[in-house]
């Protein structure tokens, strides 16, 4: 196999027509890489991008940035991307169009990057997905990265560019609000606040401040929704399982306020403009993964045996820290954003 030594400075700004990134990861990953995104666009504003990854994670994204297409990373073609031997012409032809490729992932995937060049990539670079020093966001360490390619800014929130219609009525939330969506689950267990304290939470909230609860679920809470049904059910509630995500979106921006652990909808619900969101953080540390946001406020109940889980591995071995995040302490949290109840909510 050729191996071609990396370019160590992007292309200027002229040189670059088309740009492929390379992101495969889950919903929040995504969202937390958009400062870093927004940025590569502003610093080529004549270039349009092609992304590879998952096409609905990225299809959320095409508003806001110059997306052009959407590769589906797990079509078995990407294989040729792993492999030793010459490319097929029809592959080459495709990928050399573009001047500048970035690949955003855990490691550095050399021979994804070498694979690119041979392709006809001039220029292949990566940018990690985990933090490489303790406590350090991965908008500013992507930001790091990117600065050390000539690429030089400071990240701000990603928000989500819609086509709303603000007065217009969502079948997902019947009748009149205000709403405050709570998703209990998480990409892992541990991770995930205890069920029956999200149950109480949405019960006083909605006494004191009138709010209705819109429980949202994707295809990870599938243990929970024998759960969650009965208990959305018992009090009116509405629960949302296993809807587009854009869909999911257009929920999001109509809430007052959002209630959810370290997760994929966390991060949506900071990114798209409507609800105060409240984050819940234990094995996983905020000043990490907390998406950006003067609207996003977070409470941490670190698990000594995480370590913060800087390698995106969960090594606390049971849900103990968040436990230890009372309810109590989660409401008056909730309370601070919310002010004092009156009619303005009610309506």
């Amino acid at each position: 196999m050729v191996t071609l030594p990396p370019l160590k400075i992007c292309p200027p700004s002229a040189a670059v027509r088309r740009i492929l990134i390379w992101h495969q990861g889950a919903l929040g990953d995504l969202l937390l890489a958009g400062p870093a995104l927004v940025a590569l666009s502003q610093h080529y504003p004549g270039a349009r991008i092609t992304a590879l990854g998952h096409p609905e994670r990225w299809d959320l994204l095409a508003p806001s940035l110059p997306l052009d297409e959407v590769w589906d990373s797990s079509e078995a073609r990407w294989v040729h991307l792993f492999t030793d031997g010459d490319l097929p012409p029809p592959f080459r032809e495709r990928l050399a169009r573009f001047q500048l490729a970035l690949i955003f992932g855990t490691h550095s995937q050399t021979i994804l990057q070498e694979r690119l060049r041979l392709a006809g990539i001039p220029a292949v670079h990566w940018l990690p997905s985990f933090p490489e020093m303790d406590g350090e966001a991965v908008a500013a360490l992507q930001a790091r990265h990117l600065a050390g390619l000539g690429l030089i800014y400071v990240p701000a929130p990603f928000k989500l560019k819609m086509e709303l219609d603000l007065e217009g009525e969502l079948p997902e939330l019947p009748g009149l609000g205000p709403w405050m969506a709570v998703a209990p689950g998480s990409g892992s267990p541990r991770k995930n606040w205890p069920l029956a304290h999200f149950y109480e939470i949405s019960r006083a909230l909605g006494w004191e401040y009138g709010l209705r609860a819109v429980w949202l679920a994707d295809p990870a809470e599938r243990a929970m929704l024998p759960y969650l049904g009965p208990l959305a059910q018992a009090q009116g509630q509405l629960l949302l399982a296993n809807r587009p995500l854009a869909r999911v979106a257009r929920v999001l921006s109509r809430c007052r306020l959002y209630i959810g652990n370290d997760s994929g909808l966390t991060h949506l619900a900071a990114a798209v403009a409507g609800p105060e969101v409240l984050a819940l953080f234990g094995p996983t540390d905020p000043r990490v993964w907390a998406p950006l946001g003067r609207h996003v406020s977070t409470l941490w109940a670190p698990c000594p045996q995480a370590q913060g889980a800087a390698d995106g591995k969960i090594s606390c071995p049971q849900t103990r820290s968040l436990e230890a995040l009372s309810p109590e302490t989660v409401l008056a949290a909730a309370v601070q954003l919310l002010g004092a109840p009156d009619d303005t909510l009610a309506g």
